[in-house]
């Protein structure tokens, strides 16, 4: 004998996020420690060596923070003007910036002495960075110019003037020690070589560049500008690769994780939004209460660090847990002791193991007993006592079944008082969500067949063919609206079109 197939619920698109291995990777990170900078944080930036401590410049000040208290270390706050970029040498011995007046200076991270400053720029330094020989240093001004400098000498090795407009983002190449690369106002990407006079290689990006990285092979850069990030080919003559467009508003800062395996954006419109560079999909998204000015991520993965325009530092990091935190598990198991008996549980099958399904007999939940008895009316009274939250899926699915075993009348007949209330408050509730709209159509038209003779023979009952007779013409009124609008909407469009159209002769 078959069995009795049971009642199937309706099942609709989750609107909830999905929860992918990559977001739950997101997802680890500590509920943020919130720090107030003296003014808006413009430029993080991480230290290579461990235990990787950052460094915040905001307003007039750098503050170099420890990766593991997350207090303030060291404080450089000598500065009559504004300071931009501050950036760690890769050994974390030396730290650079720029400086609004000019002058870019370079500091002992012991002992937060200036050791050099160089002061050949005559526009605000926006960005300064170490070269990968940690010998020279470039920057970059709003009179245009890109710098480069001779850390031992003091000396400017050479000036680069081919920009048009501020120059405000850099980066460093991690496998040669003379090139970097420079994003201006002007729209231009510029690949430079301190060995020559101008620029190896010029790309468009097509909006004001506000950040651009290089992976570490070198033959990739990524730009950002507007709300567009592009990828281009370096040693295929600046071809442009991709380009992606996810956020509101203007872009501020991009930059890698430790692993180089995926690219995060930070917007003004207060998202910082991951993408794996493979494909550059979105795999995570992170939301922030105010817009993002600066952005980096330590070189072990374990911290996520943003700059806020209103001032706030925010500081995500992940435990890593160590040998000793590990729990052993070549312990022997007791026969008769709670873990030999959940031995097991937390086992991941493989994909080529085979299966070997026992069958398994379903007990039959009270409406589908009453169905399989053919009893209408009491599955629908046993659905209907359900309580009221999560109902909606299981009852709209029943009366699914009774049309379609033609058991609908049935089981809406013979109903008292007590027994109508809660289908009519139920077609009250739903019958304008598009999801049930159909169906509850036809289960109205059904009720108003058996019982629209005993009108007037239930007040409170009249008062619920009211509100429902109400609910459906409320809700034709908005159609109508609705379309009248879009027909109005459609003329706009066509009479715009019209007056744009290139005249013909």
């Amino acid at each position: 004998m078959a069995e009795f197939q049971r009642l199937g619920i309706r099942k609709f698109p989750k609107v909830s996020k999905s929860q992918t291995s990559e977001t739950r990777y997101w997802r680890k990170l500590s509920f943020p420690i919130v720090v107030k900078e003296y003014g808006a944080v413009s430029h993080v930036d991480f230290c290579r060596n461990k235990p990787h401590d950052f460094v915040a410049t905001s307003s007039s000040r750098i503050q170099i923070y420890s990766s593991n208290t997350h207090q303030v270390k060291k404080s450089f706050s000598k500065f009559k003007n504004k300071v931009h970029c501050g950036s760690f040498r890769n050994d974390g011995q030396l730290l650079i910036a720029g400086i609004e007046n000019g002058s870019v200076q370079l500091f002992d991270v012991n002992t937060r002495s200036v050791l050099r400053e160089f002061r050949q720029h005559t526009g605000s330094v926006q960005v300064t960075k170490f070269l990968l020989d940690n010998l020279h240093a470039m920057s970059g001004s709003d009179d245009n110019s890109v710098m480069c400098w001779d850390i031992a000498t003091g000396q400017n090795l050479i000036t680069f003037n081919e920009h048009q407009d501020y120059v405000r983002c850099g980066v460093v190449s991690q496998t040669n020690k003379d090139i970097f690369i420079t994003g201006s106002y002007d729209h231009c990407l510029k690949v430079w070589d301190k060995r020559r006079q101008g620029s190896v290689l010029s790309m468009d990006h097509g909006h004001p560049v506000e950040c651009v990285q290089i992976f570490p092979t070198g033959g990739i850069c990524i730009s950002a500008g507007s709300n567009i990030i592009k990828v281009w080919d370096i040693l295929g003559g600046g071809r442009l690769l991709a380009g992606f467009s996810n956020h509101q508003k203007t872009i501020t800062s991009i930059c890698f994780d430790g692993e180089h395996q995926h690219l995060l954006s930070g917007s003004l419109d207060r998202h910082v939004k991951i993408y794996d560079v493979r494909d550059y999909t979105i795999v995570h998204n992170m939301d922030y209460p105010s817009p993002i000015l600066s952005l980096a991520v330590s070189p072990d993965d374990t911290h996520v660090v943003t700059g806020m325009t209103n001032g706030f530092l925010s500081i995500k990091y992940r435990l890593k847990q160590t040998a000793e935190d590990q729990v052993p598990t070549t312990k022997k198991l007791t026969a008769g002791t709670y873990r030999y008996f959940v031995r097991g549980k937390n086992f991941k099958p493989q994909e080529d193991d085979f299966v070997v399904s026992a069958p398994r007999k379903h007990k039959l939940k009270e409406h589908d007993q009453l169905l399989k008895k053919f009893e209408y009316s009491k599955a629908l009274d046993s659905v209907l006592r359900k309580p009221a939250f999560g109902r909606a899926p299981l009852l709209a699915s029943l009366l699914q079944e009774l049309i379609r075993r033609r058991g609908l009348r049935r089981a809406l007949a013979g109903k008292d008082e007590d027994g109508l209330v809660p289908i009519l408050e139920f077609l009250i509730r739903y019958i304008s969500n598009p999801r049930y709209t159909v169906l509850l159509t036809d289960v109205a038209n059904t009720v108003l067949d058996i019982y629209g003779p005993v009108f007037g023979q239930s007040e409170k009952v009249d008062q619920l063919f009211t509100k429902l007779r109400n609910k459906i013409g409320a809700e034709i009124d908005f159609q109508q609206k609705g379309f009248e609008l879009l027909g109005s909407l459609d003329t706009l469009f066509a009479t715009t079109m019209a007056s744009t159209a290139p005249s013909s002769g």
